[in-house]
C-alpha cells in the first residue's frame, strides 16, 4: 500500500472544489466523505455533501461556486477596473455554505490564499461582514477561529473567516437544500495613510475554502456518539500526496491559467514540459500544498521529474503561498551521470520564467551529472524569483553548479525579490568534491549576467572541501560564496585574484547573510595518497555523504591545525583566488565566532 492511501485511509479524506482563475476549494475531513471534480462537476461518494456558493447579481440566485471566479467587486452596475488607492474599499462576492447531504456537518470557511503584491498586503485591512442585509448584520475584524486579532500577513492559509455546524434539515435523497451559514462578505479597505511606496502594487484574488466533518448529531442502535471522534485538523491546510504517477488531463489548448490541485497534476506539468510545451505566456497556480513522498513497492524513493529537465518551462508558476515538501530527486534515476549532463531541481531549465509565492521544505535532490538548485537547476533569459522560501532541504552535486535558487545561471537577466533561504538548507558538494560552484542564491554565474537581489535573507550551509590546495595558504574557497559561488571573471587587486564584479551587474538592496558555526573550517595537508595532496577541511562528518566521521588531524603530514574562517559572499574562479566578504547592500552576521 502507497503512502498516499495509508494517509487518505487513516487521516481522512481531501475534497478540493477548483475554479477556473480564482478559485474555491472545499475540503471533507471525515468517515464519509465528498468530492467535486472542476471539469465536469461530477459529484461523488456518500451523505457528506458540502457546497460552496456565491450570490450572482444577474440572475439573483445562489450560484454554484465550482466553477466561477471570485474577484473584487467595485460599486454596483460599475465596470470600472479596480484601483487600490488611499481610502478605498472593495468586497468579494457574497458567499456561503451549503449542507446538501444527509448527515450534520461541522464546518470551518477559511482563507487559502492571497494572490499579489506582499508588500501592498501592508496598506490593507480585512473585515468579514456576516449577514450585510440582516438585522443581525456582523462587522468582525481579521480573526481567528479563537477570536485572536491576525496582523497583515501575506499568501495567508488558513485564516479562519467563519465556524459553525450545519444540519441535515429539510434534505431530501435527490435534491437537498439543507441549512446554510449565514452569508459571507470579504471587505479589503486600503488605509488612508498609505504611502506613494504601495503605487502599482496589485490584490487580484482571494482564495477560499471549505473544511468540514460530520458531527456527532445521528443516532444508530446505541446512540448518537458513534462519530465522535471525527475532527477537523487544529490548523487546516489542504494538501496532496504524490502517488507517483503523472496526470495531463487538466491542459487544454486555448487556457492561459491552469490551477493545479494535486501532486500528480504537477507531475503531469513535468511531462508536459518535456513533451515540448514550454508554457510561454501562460501561468500555473497552486490550489493545495503538495507532499512528493512517493516509494515504489520496494520501498525505494521515487524521484520526481523535473519541470522541463528536457525543454525549458518559460511560463509563470505561481505557488499562491503553498508549500511543496519531501521532493526527492536522483540524478542516476534520471540518468544523469559523469559524462552525461541534466539540469535538477523543482525545475530542471527556466528560460525567461516567473517563479513566486512557494516554499520548498523537505527536499533531497542529488546528481552526479548537473546543475542543481532549490528552485531550478538552469537558468537563462530574463527571470523572477519572488516570494520564495527555501527550508529543511539537502541539494548536492559533483563539479557542477549548485544553488538555493539557480544552479547555473547564463548571461541573462535576474530578480530575486523577498527570498529566504533557511538555516536548516545544506548546499554540498557530492563527496565533498572540491570543484563544485556553490552559492547560497545561485552556485554559477556567467559574465554579463544582471542579478538584483532585494529583501534576500541567506543563512544555509555550504559543505565542500573549497579547494584548499597543497599548502593551506592557498586556500581561499575560490568557487563559493554566500550569495554567488563562482564568478568567473577575476582581476588582480595588490597581486591578488579577487571576482571581476565590472563583468557583472550585481545590485543588493537589504540582503542579509549569516554565517553559522559551520564556517569556522579547519585544514592540513594530509597524508600522500588523500584527496591528491591537497590539504583539507578535517571536522568530523562535514561534508554530505563524504569523509569518515573519524577523519581527524591525526592523518596530516604537518599538521598544521589551521583555524581559516569562512568569510566570503561572492566567490571566484582560478587557483588562489579570494572571495569578496562585503559588498553594498549586504549585512553580515557572524554567529560562527
Amino acid at each position: 500500500m502507497n503512502k498516499k492511501n495509508t494517509k487518505r485511509a487513516l487521516l481522512t479524506s481531501v475534497l478540493s472544489l477548483t475554479l477556473c482563475g480564482s478559485m474555491l476549494v472545499g475540503t471533507t475531513f471525515a468517515w464519509f466523505t465528498d468530492s467535486v471534480s472542476s471539469t465536469n462537476n461530477v459529484i461523488t461518494a456518500g451523505n457528506l455533501d458540502i457546497v460552496l456558493e456565491y450570490w450572482d447579481e444577474s440572475s439573483s440566485a445562489w450560484v454554484d461556486a465550482t466553477n466561477e471566479g471570485f474577484k473584487f467587486q467595485r460599486a454596483a452596475n460599475s465596470d470600472e477596473a479596480i484601483l487600490w488607492e488611499p481610502g478605498c474599499t472593495y468586497v468579494l462576492p457574497e458567499f456561503r455554505v451549503r449542507n446538501a447531504g444527509s448527515l450534520a456537518a461541522y464546518v470551518v470557511v477559511l482563507v487559502n490564499g492571497i494572490d499579489g503584491d506582499d508588500k501592498l498586503l501592508e496598506a490593507l485591512e480585512f473585515t468579514t461582514i456576516i449577514d450585510s442585509d440582516s438585522a443581525n448584520s456582523q462587522i468582525q475584524n481579521w480573526i481567528d477561529k479563537n477570536g485572536n486579532e491576525l496582523a497583515p500577513i501575506a499568501a495567508d492559509i488558513g485564516t479562519v473567516l467563519w465556524d459553525e455546524g450545519l444540519s441535515p434539515e429539510g434534505v431530501t435523497a435527490a435534491n437537498g437544500v439543507g441549512d446554510t451559514t449565514a452569508e459571507l462578505t470579504l471587505s479589503v479597505h486600503m488605509k488612508e495613510e498609505a504611502g506613494n511606496e504601495y503605487q502599482g502594487l496589485t490584490l487580484d484574488e482571494i482564495f477560499i475554502s471549505v473544511v468540514a466533518t460530520q458531527c456527532a448529531y445521528e443516532y444508530d442502535s446505541f446512540g448518537k456518539y458513534y462519530d465522535q471522534n471525527a475532527t477537523l485538523p487544529e490548523n487546516p491546510r489542504l494538501e496532496d500526496t504524490w502517488d507517483g504517477t503523472a496526470d495531463t488531463s487538466w491542459y487544454n489548448d486555448t487556457a492561459t491559467t491552469f490551477t493545479l490541485s494535486t501532486a500528480e497534476q504537477l507531475a503531469g506539468l513535468a511531462k508536459l514540459v518535456d513533451d515540448g510545451n514550454n508554457f510561454e505566456g501562460k501561468t500555473i497556480k497552486l490550489a493545495v500544498d503538495m507532499d512528493l513522498y512517493c516509494v515504489n513497492e520496494d520501498g525505494e524513493r521515487v524521484t520526481f521529474d523535473p519541470i522541463g529537465d528536457k525543454n525549458a518551462f518559460k511560463g509563470t508558476f505561481d505557488g499562491r503561498g503553498h508549500e511543496i515538501s519531501n521532493m526527492y530527486q536522483s540524478g542516476w534515476a534520471l540518468g544523469y551521470e559523469w559524462g552525461r549532463y541534466g539540469s535538477v531541481g523543482l525545475f530542471g531549465e527556466l528560460e525567461s520564467a516567473t517563479v513566486k509565492n512557494v516554499t520548498i521544505s523537505g527536499a533531497e535532490s542529488l546528481v552526479e551529472g548537473g546543475d542543481i538548485g532549490g528552485i531550478t537547476g538552469s537558468a537563462s533569459g530574463t527571470c523572477v524569483f519572488e516570494n520564495i522560501t527555501i527550508e529543511d532541504s539537502t541539494f548536492a552535486t559533483y563539479n557542477n553548479g549548485n544553488g538555493g535558487i539557480i544552479g547555473w545561471s547564463g548571461a541573462g537577466n535576474y530578480t530575486f525579490k523577498n527570498v529566504t533561504i533557511a538555516e536548516d538548507v545544506v548546499l554540498a558538494g557530492l563527496w565533498g568534491s572540491f570543484d563544485s560552484s556553490i552559492g547560497g542564491v545561485v552556485g554559477q554565474g556567467e559574465p554579463g549576467a544582471t542579478y538584483n537581489f532585494e529583501n534576500v535573507d541567506i543563512a544555509c550551509r555550504l559543505d565542500v572541501y573549497n579547494d584548499c590546495t597543497a599548502s593551506y595558504d592557498y586556500y581561499n574557497y575560490r568557487m563559493c560564496g554566500m550569495i554567488i559561488g563562482r564568478l568567473e571573471e577575476t582581476t588582480k587587486i595588490n597581486g591578488t585574484n579577487y571576482p571581476d564584479m565590472s563583468k557583472y551587474n550585481i545590485t543588493c538592496t537589504n540582503v542579509t547573510v549569516t554565517y553559522g558555526d559551520w564556517a569556522n573550517y579547519h585544514y592540513c595537508e594530509p597524508t600522500p595518497g588523500h584527496n591528491n595532496g591537497r590539504g583539507m577541511r578535517v571536522e568530523p562528518g562535514y561534508s554530505y555523504d563524504g569523509l569518515p566521521a573519524d577523519y581527524d588531524h591525526s592523518q596530516c603530514t604537518t599538521n598544521h591545525n589551521t583555524l581559516i574562517p569562512f568569510d566570503q559572499i561572492f566567490g571566484g574562479d582560478q587557483y588562489g583566488v579570494k572571495g569578496l566578504p562585503a559588498y553594498d547592500g549586504v549585512t553580515v552576521v557572524y554567529n560562527n565566532k
